[in-house]
């Protein structure tokens, strides 16, 4: 398989820690698998993204930012209109990450901070906020990396992907169609495989079942949509469930709240 091209910024940007761009998307809009010689830190003021890796998936809620490590391939994908406010930092200027990816929350200073980078102009005086800004940006990456290190990773927890190219086309379908119902069965003939092999891999590659890997993408899939205040009769039926309460059943069994409850805790901050 042949690796996506590694981006660089050229010559003109050599000398800065961090690099601001603000991107807005259209719903649907998919960004291919891609790579940069800097971290890239993923925030958006409004909107839905999710993050792919060759060994993981993130589904960044509102208040949250992803950290992306150097030279690490993703493909983003865009639900809902979104506002982009990414951040591309020099490798040295961080700490050396234990994993490839890491959700960072987004508390209102470092919000500022990541926005302020877009007030500053090209001029003398916004160069010197921007020289302000970045070391604050960077300690607040830092403290916020090791708070989370630190808290309960439920809501933020990566769902594993498999690196078994069969397991990895079942795995990219459901994640296209979180609603689909097919069996276990069903998806090892369109692969090619016998069912009893699936099965084994999917404990062997992501540590959990079909059916429980299935289940994780349809909550990381339900907290995204809630978070920006989709109703939850809608994202039960947009997810395959029954009816609403089967699927606030399995919501309350899995963060000890109902949809409603959990939705009403964000506020969608104006986009910048």
């Amino acid at each position: 398989m042949t690796r996506p091209k590694l981006q660089t910024f050229g010559e003109s940007f050599a000398g800065r820690k961090v690099i601001a761009q603000a991107i807005d998307y259209v719903d649907g809009t998919h960004e291919i698998a891609h790579c940069h010689h800097r971290a890239q830190l993923v925030y958006a003021t409004s909107g839905i993204v999710r993050a792919i890796t060759p060994l993981g998936l993130w589904m960044l809620t509102p208040g949250n930012a992803l950290l992306i490590g150097s030279q690490i391939e993703h493909e983003l994908h865009m639900v809902g209109q979104v506002s982009m406010r990414t951040l591309y930092i020099e490798p040295d200027s961080l700490a050396p990450q234990k994993q490839e990816c890491r959700v960072i929350p987004v508390g209102d200073l470092l919000r500022a901070t990541i926005l302020g980078m877009f007030d500053s102009g090209p001029d003398e005086a916004g160069e010197s906020r921007t020289a302000l800004i970045v070391p604050l940006i960077l300690r607040l990456l830092e403290d916020a990396a090791d708070a989370a290190d630190a808290a309960d990773g439920a809501r933020t927890a990566r769902l594993p992907l498999p690196a078994n190219a069969r397991l990895r086309n079942i795995c990219e379908s459901l994640i296209a169609q979180p609603a689909s119902n097919d069996t276990l069965e069903l998806w090892a003939d369109r692969v090619g495989a016998s069912s009893r092999t699936v099965a084994r891999l999917f404990r062997q590659e992501t540590g959990m079942s079909f059916g429980q890997w299935r289940e994780q993408l349809r909550l990381a899939e339900a907290m995204s949509k809630l978070s920006v205040g989709h109703a939850a009769s809608q994202v039960a039926q947009d997810l395959g469930y029954a009816d609403v309460r089967t699927f606030t059943v399995m919501f309350r069994r899995a963060f000890g709240s109902t949809p409603q409850q959990f939705r009403q805790q964000f506020r969608q901050p104006p986009a910048i």
